[in-house]
C-alpha cells in the first residue's frame, strides 16, 4: 500500500551468485574516421601562410553551414538552453519541450503550431515525460517542483490534475511504460514512485547523500535499476521498497578510483534483460549480471591521448581531459554489441561475448545521446549540432544532418517517432528542429 509519510531506510542483500562469460584474449582495435575533410584541414592549418586566411573562412564557413531540418521551432526564449523534449505516445503528434527559460511547452509536431504555453515555473524545467497512454503530461524544474496535466475539452493538455514539491533537487524523472505512476529521482539519492493522478508515493533512499543519475525500469513492471553519482547500482523491488542486490565499484580488488571518477552517467538493458551497461565518468563501461548483480566485465573506453597527461599539465587540464572520457550514451545492438559513446567525441563498438573491441569511431564532435532503430542503425546527437547515422555492425557511416551551426547549436536532447519517420533535437541556443527521416 501507498504511504504519505516519510520514506524508511532498508539494507541492502548482496548475492554472491557466480556467473561467467566467455573471453578472449585476443585483442582488437580499429579507428575509423568518419569526418573525410579532416586531413584537408589539417593540411591547410600547417601553411602558415594562410592561417589567419583559413581561420576566419573556416568561422565563415561555421555560420553559413546548411539547416537540414524539415522545421526550426523558437518557441522558447532565444539563446535559453531547451533541456528536454518528449512526444506523446499515442498520438505522435503532439511534443513537450522545457528550458532554461522556466517554461514548458507543448506543440505540434508536423507545423510547430504552438498548442499550451503553462504558467512559468521556479527553475529551469529540465524533465518533461508522458505516460505511456499519452493520457497525463509531466514537467519538473530543477528546484523540486513537480506538475501533471491532462487533456481538457478540446484535446489540449491544460488540465492541472496534481503537483507536488520533493524539497531536493530532482536529476530524473520518468513514467512507468504500463502504468500511470511517476519516477522521480533527487540529488540526495531519493527515489519517489506517485500514483497519478491521486498523488499517493512511496520513497526508496539509496542510504547515501549522492544523487540517482539513471535509471531503468525492467520489463516486468516489478521492478527497477538505478545508478548513483557514486558510481552504484542498485535493483530495486517496487512492491517492498527493498533492494534485491547492489553493486559498488569500490569494492573491485583492483579499484582506486575516486567517488567522483566512478560517477554512473549512462545506462543501457538488453533486449533480453539479462544484463545491464552502465557508462561511467572515468570511460569504464561495466557489464553486470541484471538477475545478481555481478559484475562479468569492464570496456575501457578511453584514447590515449586522453589517459595520460605527457607534458605534466596543470589541474585544470586534467579537468578537461577527465571530463571528455564521460560516457554519455550505451546501448545493446544487434550481434551481442555494446555501442558507448564519449563526450571526447568518439564510438566504441564492442563485442560483449568475446570482450573485443570491434571498431572505434571518431565523430569529430563531443557525444549527447544515441539512439539506435532495429538494433543496428544508430543516431548520433553531437555537440556541434550534426546528427550522424552510422550502422554498427561494420561503422559505415551512412548519413548526416545539420542544424545550420552558429553560436549555440549544441544539441541538448533528442528522440524519435515510434514510426521512425521523424527525429527532433532540442539545442542550446534556445531552438528545436524536426528532421524528416522519410516520406
Amino acid at each position: 500500500m501507498f504511504d504519505k509519510n516519510s520514506p524508511e531506510r532498508y539494507n541492502q542483500n548482496d548475492s554472491d551468485d557466480d556467473d561467467h562469460i566467455h573471453i578472449d584474449t585476443n585483442d582488437a582495435f580499429e579507428i575509423i574516421d568518419v569526418d573525410p575533410t579532416a586531413e584537408d584541414i589539417v593540411t591547410s592549418q600547417m601553411d602558415d601562410a594562410d592561417l589567419d586566411e583559413q581561420q576566419h573562412d573556416d568561422d565563415d564557413e561555421e555560420e553559413e553551414e546548411d539547416d537540414d531540418s524539415l522545421l526550426t521551432i523558437s518557441n522558447h526564449q532565444s539563446g535559453q538552453s531547451i533541456f528536454t523534449l518528449a512526444i506523446d505516445p499515442q498520438s505522435q503528434t503532439r511534443v513537450c519541450t522545457g528550458g532554461e527559460d522556466d517554461r514548458c511547452l507543448v506543440w505540434k509536431i508536423e507545423t510547430g503550431e504552438l498548442i499550451h504555453e503553462y504558467p512559468k515555473f521556479d527553475d529551469s524545467v529540465h524533465q518533461v515525460c508522458w505516460s505511456f497512454d499519452g493520457k497525463y503530461l509531466c514537467a519538473c524544474d530543477m528546484r523540486g517542483q513537480i506538475r501533471c496535466w491532462t487533456d481538457d475539452a478540446q484535446g489540449r493538455p491544460t488540465t492541472e490534475v496534481w503537483s507536488f514539491h520533493t524539497g531536493s533537487d530532482i536529476e530524473l524523472m520518468r513514467f512507468h511504460p504500463t502504468a500511470h505512476v511517476l519516477f522521480v529521482g533527487t540529488n540526495d539519492s531519493q527515489l519517489w514512485f506517485f500514483k497519478i493522478p491521486s498523488g499517493e508515493y512511496k520513497v526508496m533512499h539509496g542510504g547515501s547523500d549522492t544523487e540517482l543519475v539513471t535509471l531503468e525500469i525492467l520489463a516486468n513492471g516489478k521492478q527497477c535499476i538505478c545508478g548513483y553519482g557514486n558510481g552504484q547500482l542498485k535493483l530495486w523491488d517496487l512492491k517492498t521498497t527493498s533492494i534485491v542486490w547492489q553493486y559498488d565499484p569500490s569494492s573491485e580488488d583492483n579499484s582506486d578510483e575516486t567517488t567522483a571518477d566512478n560517477k554512473c552517467i549512462s545506462m543501457g538493458l538488453n533486449d533480453e534483460q539479462t544484463l545491464v551497461a552502465c557508462g561511467s565518468a572515468d570511460g569504464n563501461c561495466r557489464i553486470l549480471n541484471l538477475i545478481n548483480g555481478k559484475l562479468l566485465s569492464t570496456f575501457a573506453c578511453v584514447q590515449p591521448s586522453s589517459s595520460m597527461n605527457a607534458g605534466g599539465g596543470d589541474d585544470e587540464d586534467d579537468d578537461d581531459e577527465a571530463t571528455a572520457t564521460s560516457i554519455e550514451t550505451v546501448a545493446f545492438g544487434v550481434s551481442h554489441l555494446l555501442i558507448c559513446g564519449t563526450l571526447a567525441g568518439y564510438i566504441y563498438i564492442w563485442d560483449i561475448n568475446t570482450k573485443l573491441l570491434r571498431t572505434t569511431l571518431n565523430l569529430q564532435s563531443g557525444i549527447v545521446k544515441c539512439l539506435l532503430n532495429e538494433g543496428y542503425l544508430l543516431y548520433a546527437g553531437c555537440l556541434d549540432g550534426h546528427i550522424r547515422l552510422l550502422d554498427i555492425r561494420n561503422g559505415e557511416p551512412l548519413k548526416e544532418w545539420k542544424s545550420g551551426g552558429g553560436q549555440g547549436c549544441e544539441i541538448m536532447d533528442m528522440t524519435l517517432t515510434k514510426d521512425k519517420r521523424y527525429l527532433l533535437c532540442a539545442y542550446m541556443q534556445g531552438l528545436c528542429r524536426v528532421f524528416q527521416l522519410k516520406a
